[in-house]
């Protein structure tokens, strides 16, 4: 009951709170409103190509490496979610996104926090098939990003598109790597939260107030993300209440 409640009450504020920002990001008399900022991530995808099309190599090694190399997965994954926060920050520092200098550290932190208390694994025996299908589809999605790119879109998002430079190509890799994390019920709750927020949050600004539709995939990443985590909570929530039960005896 307490977890549902939670639940209901995040939910409310976070509607509240997205309601108000895409309501103002409408009023082009502001400084910084949709058009601005979509004008700005335009501009640095433009300004970080060549950084772009090095992180796009890197995810097809990155990737490819930690599926044949078991050992080394972790760590190649974590360094790479890693790197990813880092690069998107520093670009953002370039064209004044403050939120995304703040947003990107703080998520980085989390990642190695998590990683170092043993609440991020790679074991893909443990892993449900529709783990792998969703988050195969939100990596492939954070490489191939149909948006901020000039034309021939399909192509040029191949090469250069914004993975590691704005927020939701980056946003949606991090999403495709910790739906890959196979710690059932043992997962960092502050950086799966931390990660969905971002992913509902910065999805639905670009769906509702920029027309970019693509930031569905990441929005739908971060609704399957809050799914399980509330499911994985009900059932370790259950098993305890099965422990006192039977302690006793």
């Amino acid at each position: 009951m307490k977890e549902s409640t939670r639940f209901i009450v995040g939910a409310v504020i976070f509607i509240l709170a997205f309601s108000i920002v895409a309501f103002n990001f409408q009023n082009h008399s502001l400084p910084l409103n949709a058009s601005t900022l979509y004008e700005k991530l335009v501009q640095t995808t433009n300004d970080f190509k060549i950084l772009s099309v090095i992180n796009h190599l890197l995810l097809i090694l990155i990737v490819l490496g930690g599926f044949f190399l078991e050992k080394e997965r972790k760590i190649l994954y974590v360094s790479f979610m890693t790197y990813l926060c880092i690069c998107a920050a520093i670009c953002a520092l370039k064209h004044g996104i403050y939120l995304n200098c703040l947003y990107f550290p703080v998520m980085a932190g989390l990642i190695v926090s998590a990683a170092r208390t043993g609440n991020i694994r790679f074991d893909f025996n443990r892993l449900p098939l529709q783990d792998k299908i969703i988050g195969g589809i939100s990596l492939f999605g954070s490489f191939w990003y149909l948006a901020l790119v000039g034309s021939p879109v399909g192509v040029n998002a191949l090469i250069y598109s914004p993975l590691g430079v704005v927020n939701c190509p980056t946003t949606l890799a991090l999403c495709g790597f910790l739906i890959l994390n196979s710690e059932h019920g043992y997962r960092s709750r502050t950086l799966e939260l931390f990660v969905i927020f971002s992913a509902l949050f910065f999805g639905g600004l670009g769906v509702l107030t920029m027309n970019v539709y693509y930031d569905i995939i990441l929005v739908s990443a971060g609704l399957y993300m809050t799914g399980r985590l509330w499911k994985e909570s009900y059932v370790i929530k259950e098993r305890s209440t099965m422990h006192f039960r039977i302690s006793p005896l």
